[in-house]
């Protein structure tokens, strides 16, 4: 049976081979081998998420102690390096005899046994070093942000830029935070109230989300929230606090006819649903197949029968027909850059770029210019995206209303639940941020046909 290591390994190679996300790399481990123990598990994601999270810093070690660049390193030896330098640098529990010894027969197991002495060395090296490391502090403000807090040199340039450096660094500490664990209550099911203290026995200690009054956030799980009783039995939809706010935002009515676009695996619009009471309907569109299946499978396991599936690219001029009726309500859920969730997929801060927002931007605003088409007069429309980064957000909202006179932004603030509002910003936008509220980061606009 391959050892945490041998698994946290052979999803880093396959990660960079096939250019896969973490999560659903750790998913799909998981359904094949079920007999894992949760020990193990555990300690997989902590490896795996730890070497994206720390990929700098840690590099930055081993050019202290390395024989050689590390950019000659096949991946295979910089992969190795990595985990082990990862629990020598930011892993107490693990003795440094362990991680290097560890190391070493990863190599020797594998397609390159001779990098055995390398490695050795290399991790021995850095043992012996690492209370003397002088990682760059706060006064030296570009190193500290690239190198010990870990983030790409571009993106703590435009922070730095646009927030200045108290809020960047702030917000790039946050990044480096682990992220907590929040969950949704199927209010069709049940209540907050009625959940929290059975949920509590099974899965351990929690509390109310500050803002969302249907969330709760598990303060040290105990036990896999997929794996409880109030999980099989659709009690809740696990579900940052941050995204659970966007269906407040479009706010839909019993028996309204409701469109959701790019809703991916579901959270949103199975709380859209809810808002529904299960009358009127939510129609969800995703081009993913694979998020279709899921999203039909969550919502079966939450008794949500309102929802209607469709899988295709919205985009195209004749997804629907001629005569498709107007909806009350549209969610623009649109695709972007991420920048607001790196502290909970941290390989993101090595993926994306720049000069992806720019051409995320020309994506999502056909979105909103097709999307408006088929919404009705008086009728709501909310865009929202995962990313902080202003051209993909409000200068995509600039942009749809300099064309689109029938529509008038209508400030966020009303729609939001009482702690809330201080989630709403003076121009009317949800803005919710890592550093500032403790969610994950989340924008979105609500506009109005006139």
């Amino acid at each position: 049976m391959p050892t945490a290591r041998d698994w946290a390994l052979t999803l880093l190679l396959r990660g960079q081979k096939d250019d896969l996300f973490p999560d659903r790399m750790l998913w799909e481990l998981y359904e094949k081998n079920p007999g894992i123990p949760s020990l193990d598990r555990a300690f997989i994601q902590q490896l795996l998420f730890g070497v994206y999270r720390w990929r700098s810093k840690i590099d930055w070690a081993l050019e202290k102690c390395a024989h050689a660049p590390l950019k000659k390193l096949s991946f295979q030896t910089l992969s190795i390096l990595r985990l082990g330098a990862f629990q020598l640098l930011l892993l107490d529990r693990v003795p440094a005899s362990a991680a290097v010894n560890e190391s070493v027969k990863l190599a020797k197991s594998g397609p390159e046994p001779w990098t055995g002495g390398l490695i050795n060395g290399t991790l021995r090296a850095l043992s012996r070093i690492q209370e003397s490391l002088a990682f760059p502090t706060p006064d030296d403000l570009p190193g500290y942000l690239t190198i010990t807090q870990s983030h790409p040199a571009w993106l703590a340039n435009y922070w730095l830029d646009t927030l200045g450096p108290k809020e960047t660094v702030s917000l790039c500490e946050a990044d480096n935070q682990i992220p907590p664990l929040d969950l949704r209550v199927n209010t069709l099911k049940g209540s907050r109230e009625e959940l929290y203290p059975r949920l509590e026995r099974e899965v351990g200690p929690m509390s109310p989300t500050p803002f969302s009054p249907v969330g709760l956030r598990i303060l040290r799980p105990q036990a896999p929230l997929h794996a409880s009783g109030p999980y099989r039995e659709g009690l809740y939809q696990i579900q940052d606090e941050a995204s659970q706010l966007i269906a407040y935002l479009l706010h839909p009515r019993p028996g309204e006819r409701v469109l959701d676009l790019c809703a991916g695996v579901g959270g949103k619009t199975t709380h859209l649903a809810q808002f529904l009471e299960n009358r009127g309907s939510v129609l969800a569109v995703d081009s993913n197949p694979r998020k279709v299946r899921d999203l039909w499978k969550n919502a079966l396991r939450l008794g949500i029968k309102n929802i209607r599936f469709r899988t295709g690219d919205f985009l195209q001029p004749d997804f629907f027909q001629k005569n498709q009726p107007a909806f009350d309500r549209i969610l623009v859920d649109a695709p972007c850059s991420g920048w607001g969730v790196i502290r909970r997929h941290p390989d993101l801060r090595w993926r994306i770029r720049l000069e992806d927002s720019e051409r995320l931007a020309e994506q999502q605003i056909k979105f909103l210019q097709k999307a408006a088409e088929y919404l009705k007069p008086k009728g709501t429309l909310v865009y929202s995206t995962c990313t902080l980064c202003p051209e993909e957000n409000e200068g995509v909202i600039e942009r749809f209303l300099a064309g689109h006179p029938e529509f008038f932004l209508d400030s966020v603030a009303p729609y939001l639940p009482g702690p809330a509002r201080e989630l709403a910003d003076p121009r009317g936008f949800y803005y919710a941020w890592p550093h500032r509220h403790g969610t994950d980061g989340f924008f979105a606009a609500r506009l109005v046909r006139k």
